[in-house]
């Protein structure tokens, strides 16, 4: 009996080792299946095209001398300039030379035409005197040439009445004839003295105009000195900073040698290179959102004010230029490397999440929403603005909402950034109740 007994032990132990294999309960049905969220956040979004670029002078410009001279002077590169300021000096003397020979000379034109006025009307005064007598001498002859008319025909009437001899009618025909001869000659004298006074005015009148052209050539000229010497030295048209000096001191300069480059730093120009596949998204007004490795951490905003209207190649690639314009800012130097993201398109405070959390088919796209009890539910949204991993969600979705990511997506997907959808737990949360329900 008692080795039947020992027998019956190990078979009972495999008997319940079996009967426990048997009937435990299955992983699968104990261990939910595991899956990953992200939380529906309220941020901005972007579209953007990324270009690349160096700072320069919103303007550049050659500084010229408006006259021929000798350079004695010129500002030094990078200094800073006001406009109006001085910023390059010629030899002065020669100008200042012809300067007081042009102030000699219309004092000379001005001494000239008053004595040619002087001389003039004394001549004129002469004259008219002149004419006076004359129109007196005129008057007189013909109030003598009156008298012997009417003496004659006196003589006459008492010769035909015979109260006078012959001899007394021919001396008053002779006077009448004498009187005729002294009206004509006063006539002519005074028609003389008027013509010589007409031409005399005549030709005054040419003399002055001639020292008055003169005199204003000469007032011209002195105006001309004046403003060459004034040219001497070479003003800044604009405020900003001198980039580079072109000319040497000692050098004979005219209106055709470039002295330096002046740059205004009022505001800066960068000029970004666009592929051709995304410069018919860029408009002139758009900003541009701006970082440069001298300042890091820091974003400038810009905005674009041109666009070249044909692409050029580089390294064999068609590309474009995009101007854009940025504020006046003392940290910026000319050269300065900068990427531009130009936004094309943007979202403001809407409900962001990682393009791989949201589904699309054909009646639309849909999320997967995880409510606290732990049961999920296929919610319909309407779908925004969307870059190269995020999407706004127009409607459909609350901020706070945990979404489902599809299985497959992994947790990459939502990766994000600030005020963007950010990956929920990446620790697997079971289906059914939570714990302890």
């Amino acid at each position: 009996m008692r080795a039947r007994r020992l027998l019956w032990i190990p078979l009972l132990a495999v008997l319940v080792a079996l009967g426990f294999f048997l009937l435990r309960p299955k992983p699968e049905e104990n261990q939910a299946t595991a899956f990953q969220v992200v939380e529906a956040t309220r941020g901005d979004l972007r579209v953007t095209v990324s270009g690349y670029g160096w700072l320069s002078p919103w303007e550049t410009l050659e500084v010229r001398p408006e006259i021929t001279g000798t350079l004695v002077w010129l500002a030094e590169e990078g200094q800073e300039v006001q406009e109006g300021e001085v910023v390059a000096r010629l030899d002065p003397t020669p100008f200042a030379r012809a300067l007081a020979e042009a102030e000699a000379e219309v004092r000379r034109q001005e001494a000239n035409l008053e004595n040619a006025r002087l001389q003039g009307q004394s001549a004129l005064a002469s004259l008219t005197a002149s004419v006076k007598s004359a129109e007196i001498a005129y008057a007189n002859a013909k109030q003598d040439l009156e008298t012997a008319r009417r003496n004659l025909e006196a003589t006459r009437i008492v010769y035909e009445a015979g109260g006078t001899s012959r001899q007394d009618l021919l001396a008053a025909e002779a006077a009448y004839a004498a009187a005729e001869r002294a009206l004509e000659n006063a006539e002519a004298a005074l028609a003389a003295q008027r013509k010589a006074l007409n031409l005399r005015e005549a030709q005054l009148q040419k003399e002055l105009e001639a020292l008055q052209e003169a005199l204003r050539q000469a007032q011209l000229t002195l105006a001309s000195a004046r403003e060459d010497l004034e040219a001497v030295e070479v003003k800044a048209p604009f405020s900003g900073v001198v980039l580079s000096q072109e000319a040497s001191l000692g050098a004979q300069v005219s209106p055709e040698t470039a002295l330096l480059t002046l740059g205004d730093l009022s505001a800066f120009r960068l000029v970004l290179q666009v592929d051709e596949t995304e410069i018919g998204k860029v408009q002139v007004g758009q900003k541009v959102a701006v970082t440069l490795d001298g300042l890091p951490g820091e974003t400038l905003e810009g905005e674009v004010v041109a666009k070249s209207p044909e692409a050029e190649l580089v390294n064999n690639i068609p590309v474009f230029e995009v101007t854009v314009r940025l504020p006046a800012d003392p940290r910026l130097r000319p050269g300065m490397s900068a990427d531009g993201e130009i936004v094309v398109q943007e979202a403001k405070n809407v409900i962001l999440l990682p393009k791989g959390a949201v589904r699309r088919g054909p009646r639309g796209a849909s999320v997967t929403v995880l409510r606290p009890d732990g049961s999920t539910e296929t919610v319909p949204v309407r779908l925004g603005l969307e870059d190269s991993t995020r999407g706004a969600v127009l409607e459909g979705l609350q901020e706070g909402d945990q979404v489902v990511l599809p299985q497959g997506t992994g947790g990459s997907r939502g990766t994000g950034s600030p005020g963007s959808a950010r990956p929920g737990p990446t620790t697997p949360i079971p289906f059914g109740p939570p714990p302890g329900r």
